[in-house]
Order: C-alpha cells, then sequence, then structure tokens
C-alpha cells in the first residue's frame, strides 16, 4: 500500500469537507457546511495544524490538532482535535501511523502530552487508544451556543 501522511494544503479542501460530513454522521450527528469553505481555502491563517493522509494520491484520513497551554500542569499539551480515517482506509494501520506522526511532531515541539476525547460509544476508538497505552479520564462536553 502506497500512503503518505502530510500537512493539509488548500488543495485538499473538497476532500476535507467530505470527510467532515462522514466523520459527523459516523459519530450520529449532522455537519452543516457554511465557514468551513472560507477557513478551509486559507489553511495557513488557522492556528491549527492540519494533517492528512493519502492512499496513492486520495486523501482518506484527517488529523487536526492545536497547540493549548494546561494551568493545572503549567505546561503546553497538545490538543488533537480528532482523528478520522474513512471506511476504505480502516484496517490498515494508517491511524496508528496518524497518532506516530502526532506523537513525533508533539516531541519535536517540546510538547510531552497530548489530550484528546471521544465518544463513550466510539468503543473501537477506545480500545485503539488503549492499545496505544493512552489513559482516560472521564468528563462531560458541555459546548455553550453563543
Amino acid at each position: 500500500m502506497d500512503y503518505c501522511i502530510r500537512i493539509a494544503t488548500e488543495q485538499d479542501q473538497a476532500s476535507l469537507l467530505l470527510m467532515m460530513t462522514e466523520h459527523a454522521l459516523y459519530e450520529g450527528h449532522h455537519l452543516e457546511i457554511s465557514k468551513q469553505h472560507k477557513l478551509l481555502a486559507n489553511l495557513k491563517t488557522l492556528p491549527i495544524s492540519l494533517f492528512v493522509v493519502c492512499i496513492n494520491t486520495k486523501v482518506v484520513g484527517y488529523m487536526p490538532m492545536i497547540k493549548q497551554f494546561s494551568t493545572w500542569d503549567m505546561d503546553w499539551y497538545l490538543y488533537l482535535g480528532c482523528l478520522y480515517l474513512s471506511e476504505e482506509a480502516r484496517g490498515l494501520g494508517l491511524g496508528l501511523k496518524l497518532m506516530e506522526t502526532l506523537k513525533t511532531y508533539a516531541i519535536d515541539n517540546t510538547i510531552s502530552r497530548i489530550q484528546w476525547q471521544t465518544p463513550i460509544d466510539n468503543i473501537l476508538a477506545i480500545e485503539f487508544y488503549q492499545k496505544l497505552g493512552a489513559m482516560q479520564k472521564p468528563k462531560q462536553r458541555f459546548f455553550w451556543p453563543l
């Protein structure tokens, strides 16, 4: 299998929008596409690093991350927004490759901790993260629409 993991570019916009929509449906939600077009067209202006994974030249997964600061730890950490692979890319070891890329990125940027979350009913993801040696901390996620 010929694959690559790279930083996303503006040319990936259509693939990313499709996968973001698929990801929302996979988690039982509906994603309303509105400002995403404009923001993805100017990826370099966003405060995130967004990696994509490709098989041959087709984008089949994505992983956004952002550097954040923890006042409890008084240290920086890398927040993984999500890790999504299209159905055709699952079970090929690409999730592990993305997580290894994330770990290398954190180490290269002198960051000693990575945090993320996953829905409580996403058993496959939870088992995958546990196999990596990740620890879990049960929490409720809240959002406040303004």
